[in-house]
């Protein structure tokens, strides 16, 4: 009798969590796209859900005064999506 290997679902495959996808994955898609003059899509991140659908789309940056700044683009409804911020500055 043969036995098969029963597939490990990731929390990606059963939709627990969102796969993040870089819009430049590598260093050549980065310099295309500063080519292209896309410099506001260099670190995006597409999050997809288990249906390939993307929900949000990040990208993390530095303002003016070198703080960081998170922007969040919600492509789900804005019902359908929390932001948490984890304080943990005390425990470094």
């Amino acid at each position: 009798m043969a036995h098969y290997a029963t597939p490990t679902l990731t929390p990606y495959d059963t939709g627990s969590r969102l796969e993040p996808k870089l819009w430049q994955p590598d260093r050549s898609s980065v310099i295309a796209a500063m080519s292209a003059g896309e410099h506001e899509d260099i670190g995006k991140v597409d999050f997809d859900d288990d249906e390939g659908a993307t929900a949000v789309v990040v990208v993390m940056s530095r303002d003016a005064d070198g703080g960081y700044v998170l922007d969040v683009q919600p492509l789900c409804g804005n019902d359908e999506l929390t932001v948490r911020v984890h304080d943990e500055t005390e425990a470094r």
